[in-house]
C-alpha cells in the first residue's frame, strides 16, 4: 500500500558518554528536500552519512532532520593548537583590513577556520552511534507515514467508487439521451424543410448522434479508475503515476460535459470528487 509524505519521529539513545537525539519530520514534496540541523563541529562530519541514509529511506518528500548531542561531561572536539593557529591567521588578516572586532568575534572566525583544518574530529563510535539513531528515527517515521498512508487510501476509495457509480449512470442513461436528441432534431428539420428532406433530417440526426456519443470517453475513464486502484495496492512510491491518472480521468470527464450537458449534474460532482482525490494524491510518496 502507497506511503504518505507527511509523519513525524522522535528517538532518543543514552551512551556511556553522551545522549543522542533525533527528530524528524516530512511533508509532501514533488522530489526528495532535507534540512538536516545539529551541532556545527559534528555536522560537517556526518550530515553527507545522514543524507545518504534517508534518501535509501524515501523516495520523495521534504524532510527536517534535528541531530541533538549532549555530553554528560564537557567535552572539546577542536585541536587547540589549530585554534591557536587560526587566531592568529584571522588577526593578522583583520590587522591588514584595519578592522578591530572583538575576542568574541575573532573565536567565530578562528573556530571556522580551525574546522575546516581537521581531518576528523569525531571517531568512528560516536558517528555510528548518530548514523543508528537516525536509522531508529527513520524507521519510525516510514510506519508513521504508512499509518497516514492506509487513512489517505480509504479516502481515495471511496471516492473513486462514487466517480465509477455516476461513470454508470452516465453509461445507463446516454442512449436514451441521445434518441431523444436525435428525435428533437429530425422532427425540427422536417418542420423547417418539410416531410420531403426527411432524409435531410436523418442525417443531421445521425450527425448530431456521433458528435454526442461519450462511449469512447467512458470506457478510458473506466480503465484510468481500474488503472488507478491497481496502484493502491502496490507497495512502492506511485504518488506520481496517481498524479497522471487524475488528469487523464478530468480530461475525459470534462469532454463528457461537453459533448453531453443533459449529465452536467453528474460530471460536475464527479469533477469535485476528482479534485479531492488529486489534492490526497499530493500528500502520497
Amino acid at each position: 500500500m502507497p506511503y504518505s509524505m507527511t509523519g513525524f519521529s522522535y528517538v532518543t539513545q543514552d551512551f556511556e558518554e553522551y545522549e543522542i537525539s533525533v527528530r524528524m519530520k516530512s511533508l509532501n514534496n514533488k522530489g526528495i528536500d532535507l534540512s538536516i540541523k545539529g551541532p556545527r563541529d559534528v555536522m560537517i562530519f556526518v550530515e553527507l552519512d545522514i543524507r545518504n541514509v534517508i534518501k535509501s529511506f524515501f523516495e520523495r518528500g521534504s524532510f527536517q532532520v534535528f541531530v541533538e548531542l549532549k555530553y554528560k561531561k564537557p567535552k572539546i572536539f577542536m585541536n587547540i593548537e589549530n585554534l591557536k593557529n587560526a587566531v592568529e591567521t584571522v588577526r593578522e588578516i583583520l590587522k591588514d583590513l584595519h578592522l578591530s572586532p572583538s575576542d568574541d568575534k575573532i573565536y567565530d572566525l578562528a573556530s571556522g577556520v580551525a574546522l575546516e583544518m581537521e581531518e576528523n574530529i569525531i571517531d568512528d563510535t560516536l558517528k555510528n552511534h548518530i548514523i543508528n539513531t537516525l536509522k531508529k528515527a527513520c524507521e519510525i517515521l516510514k510506519e508513521e507515514r504508512k499509518k497516514e498512508g492506509e487513512n489517505l487510501i480509504k479516502d481515495i476509495k471511496g471516492r473513486l467508487e462514487i466517480i465509477e457509480e455516476m461513470a454508470e449512470r452516465i453509461d445507463k442513461e446516454k442512449d436514451e439521451i441521445i434518441e431523444k436528441a436525435k428525435t428533437k432534431i429530425t422532427e425540427k428539420v422536417k418542420e423547417l424543410l418539410g416531410e420531403e428532406y426527411s432524409e435531410r433530417a436523418f442525417i443531421e440526426a445521425t450527425l448530431l448522434a456521433d458528435k454526442m456519443d461519450i462511449t469512447e470517453e467512458i470506457v478510458r475513464l473506466k480503465t484510468h479508475i481500474q488503472r488507478f486502484k491497481d496502484l493502491l495496492d502496490l507497495d512502492q512510491p506511485v504518488g506520481r503515476k496517481m498524479d497522471f491518472l487524475c488528469q487523464e480521468m478530468h480530461r475525459e470527464i470534462n469532454t463528457m460535459g461537453n459533448k453531453m450537458p443533459d449529465f452536467s449534474s453528474y460530471t460536475v460532482e464527479m469533477k469535485t470528487q476528482l479534485e479531492k482525490v488529486r489534492q490526497q494524491v499530493q500528500n502520497i510518496e
